[in-house]
């Protein structure tokens, strides 16, 4: 399918179109609330905008895992509240102290 791209939507901003279309989908799908806390596992493009869309959703704690630690430091910048690199910390198994 075929869209054409508003004369006012710069190519860069369109790119960022469907990727943003999954992120929000994905946190509508998930039935997220206000006030609570999501976990998302990757922070690659998907999963940052996945961050901005459950923030927006009003998510209170959004929890990243990543390997990568400049992914992570994006996450940051972008919403998480909480970050982990899954080479160092299994979050399955860890606790809140």
């Amino acid at each position: 399918m075929l869209h054409k791209i508003p004369d006012s939507l710069s190519f860069e901003h369109a790119a960022l179109v469907e990727p943003a279309a999954v992120a929000v989908y994905s946190v509508l799908k998930s039935g997220l609330n206000i006030g609570q806390t999501c976990c998302v596992f990757g922070a690659g493009p998907i999963g940052l905008l996945c961050v901005q869309a459950a923030r927006a959703a009003g998510a209170t704690t959004i929890i990243v895992s990543d390997i990568s630690e400049p992914r992570l430091e994006i996450a940051r910048q972008v919403g998480a509240t909480h970050v982990f690199n899954g080479k160092e910390t299994d979050l399955v198994n860890k606790s809140e102290n």
